[in-house]
């Protein structure tokens, strides 16, 4: 049990003794939620060399997408979070809708994604919330309200 545990370890080099406690205690779960998923699910990874990779890695998984999902949907959360959010490649992507829906304004004004330090002004109108967008932050709606509308119909599967 020790040589499975030092092969995938969370533990990292610290001085504080709390954090390698709970490094410890983060280590024996996942090594006990392997024991008890194998025997519940026997033919889980046949190649004994890459079960328990594959079990962590699924688990690291389980934990993750619903706090990323939960943190995409929250208006708080800065642009530049939401970006790299999106970069790591574990949850899906927008499909990018066609530009030829969105409303232009006679009026040009301030993105109201964009940090006040850009200044960037534009024309375009989200069809959703009728704020103001820049080209960078649109597809054809707002990315916070497209964010909005693909956790629906992520939760609409889901339910099915």
């Amino acid at each position: 049990m020790i040589k499975m545990w030092s092969l995938y370890t969370t533990a990292r080099k610290t001085n504080r003794w709390p954090l390698r406690l709970f490094y410890g205690m983060i280590d024996s779960a996942a090594l006990n939620a392997l024991a008890i998923f194998t025997e519940n699910v026997p033919n889980f990874g046949e190649h004994k060399k890459d079960k328990r990779q594959k079990f962590l890695k699924e688990l690291t998984l389980a934990l993750i997408i619903p706090h990323a999902r939960q943190r995409l949907e929250m208006q708080q959360t800065p642009q530049d979070v939401k970006q790299v959010i999106r970069s790591c490649g574990i949850l899906p992507a927008p499909s990018p809708a066609p530009r030829t829906t969105q409303r232009h304004s006679a009026q040009r004004k301030k993105c109201y994604i964009c940090p006040r330090s850009k200044d960037k002004k534009t024309k375009f109108v989200c069809n959703e919330c009728n704020n103001f967008v820049c080209e960078e932050h649109s597809k054809w709606l707002c990315n916070q309200c497209q964010e909005k509308k693909l956790n629906l119909q992520i939760m609409i599967l889901y339910v099915k």
